[in-house]
């Protein structure tokens, strides 16, 4: 909570391709960042791979974060495969006005689907992949580093061709991390953006 009167509320989602070795320490430095831009910060955990998550679990526990604590309504803030969740939280829960997705992982069918197997079955990908559940209904802004070596920046380009109310930020020169990494020209992107749709609470 920060001091004083507040911007909005952010809900944080960390990345790691859904694995259980990262957790939502990722998130720490931007939840810090925004609380001290005046906003309500939820950082979230969820089960992963290697620990009990899955499809679906690992999407119920993401919705049930954001239905935990009363902070009313919301921004998603998803890095990497939390943005596959910031997104996919969006389309799901009322509470959602809007997602800001840093380097997501949006289309499981392209790119990037065999960590996607690791999350669920191809069954699933009409269910669990933001692509296949355009429109999304909210606003999306997908920020991208066009030299990012995880997540091909054709994730958010192609996602925002077929999404209404998306809009692409792609960063010159950012990589893959720059966009967690506080003082980075990347970071200052998201920051903006949460900012932009979180006023709008």
């Amino acid at each position: 909570m920060p001091e004083g009167a507040t911007q909005g509320a952010v809900v944080v989602i960390h990345g790691g391709f859904w694995h259980q070795r990262y957790g939502l320490e990722l998130g720490r430095p931007l939840a810090d960042v925004l609380v001290a831009d005046g906003f309500v910060v939820w950082n979230v955990e969820y089960r992963r791979v290697g620990g009990g998550g899955g499809w679906p679990q690992t999407g119920e526990d993401v919705l049930a974060a954001i239905e935990a604590v009363d902070i009313g309504p919301v921004v998603t803030l998803g890095h990497s495969a939390g943005g596959h969740l910031a997104v996919w939280a969006a389309k799901h829960s009322p509470r959602v006005v809007g997602a800001v997705a840093q380097a997501a992982v949006l289309d499981f069918s392209r790119h990037i689907t065999a960590r996607a197997l690791e999350l669920c079955s191809e069954e699933q990908f009409a269910e669990a992949s933001p692509a296949a559940l355009v429109p999304i209904g909210k606003p999306v802004v997908c920020v991208h580093g066009d030299r990012d070596e995880d997540v091909p920046v054709a994730q958010s380009a192609e996602f925002c061709a077929a999404e209404p109310q998306a809009e692409l930020v792609v960063v010159e020169g950012a990589g893959h991390m720059d966009l967690i990494t506080p003082g980075t020209a990347a970071w200052e992107r998201c920051r903006a953006a949460v900012g932009r749709l979180a006023r709008g609470c």
